[in-house]
């Protein structure tokens, strides 16, 4: 399982949870901030299994990996 962090031309962020097979297992709401993304993505890695986390723009922009320590508010 991984979790894929997607952001689209027009501002919007969302998750989805891929299983190694490639299917699409749960997404998210739209987001307005990547912050806001990554919070619920954090609540997701407490309830749900370890994954990693994989950054993607669906409007064709490269792909990265996010460290966990991006998950961490800034001043925590």
């Amino acid at each position: 399982m991984r979790i894929v962090v997607r952001h689209n031309e027009v501002g919007q962020w969302w998750w989805a949870a891929v299983a190694e097979s490639g299917e699409t297992a749960a997404v998210s709401v739209f987001y307005d901030s990547r912050t806001d993304c990554m919070r619920s993505v954090a609540e997701l890695k407490v309830e749900g299994p370890a994954a990693p986390i994989t950054y993607e723009e669906s409007h064709g922009g490269g792909q990265g990996r996010w460290a966990i320590s991006s998950l961490i508010a800034s001043g925590s």
